[in-house]
């Protein structure tokens, strides 16, 4: 737990100054491939629309051939194998885009919503951590992660993403998010401090709880 802990809290100042992912950079020219890739991307997902499974799955394999560079078909076959209840299979997919494409936060940050929805939540925390460490500033990401780390009891981890969220709140002036943000952070003050009312028994166990349980995933 405190290994996991210093990889989220300790973020090197260099890595903290990169915003390299896919979907916060301008899109490269599309050539030839890429274009047959989004095309066949969009007739796969027209061919599940219309539940026409395995129309999809060829479409998107197809479109993974024609530019391996691509990766919203990744995204796409893989939640598709999801919802097929093929869970190792979906991972397989993301994991293979993220060896092919430099950069493929999205990818990772599909995986860690993955292994979420699979209670698999020491593995998402992990998978969150790395995308924090590139997208130090990344909202959605940092939510996510306060939420799984909550789920899998890694609570220095989802105070240290609570503060981050508390201070991009403050930067920006929006009030009403740094209100629930300082919420949170208070909650897991409490349980990750020397006093520990759920652990204890103490009066305030049940207020704490109450905190914890607006950002425990269902």
């Amino acid at each position: 737990m405190l290994l996991l802990a210093s990889i989220c809290v300790a973020i090197p100042a260099d890595l903290m100054a990169q915003q390299n992912t896919q979907s916060l950079t301008a899109p490269a020219v599309e050539n030839w491939a890429t274009k047959r890739a989004r095309e066949l991307t969009e007739l796969g997902s027209a061919s599940l629309r219309a539940g026409q499974v395995d129309s999809a799955v060829a479409r998107f394999n197809e479109a993974i051939a024609a530019d391996g560079s691509y990766g919203p078909a990744y995204l796409a076959l893989a939640r598709l194998r999801e919802s097929t209840g093929e869970l190792d299979e979906a991972v397989s997919v993301l994991k293979l885009g993220m060896e092919r494409i430099l950069g493929f936060w999205d990818g990772l940050f599909a995986q860690a919503e993955l292994f979420a929805r699979a209670r698999r939540f020491d593995e998402a925390t992990k998978l969150l951590c790395e995308f924090r460490v590139a997208n130090p500033a990344n909202e959605p990401g940092l939510e996510k992660l306060l939420e799984v780390a909550a789920a899998a009891d890694r609570l220095p981890v989802a105070l240290s993403a609570a503060r981050k969220l508390l201070s991009l709140a403050q930067a920006r002036n929006d009030a009403a998010a740094a209100k629930r943000a300082a919420s949170k952070v208070r909650a897991l003050m409490t349980l990750v401090g020397g006093v520990d009312p759920v652990v204890a028994g103490g009066a305030r166990r049940e207020p704490v709880r109450r905190a914890l349980a607006r950002f425990r995933p269902r």
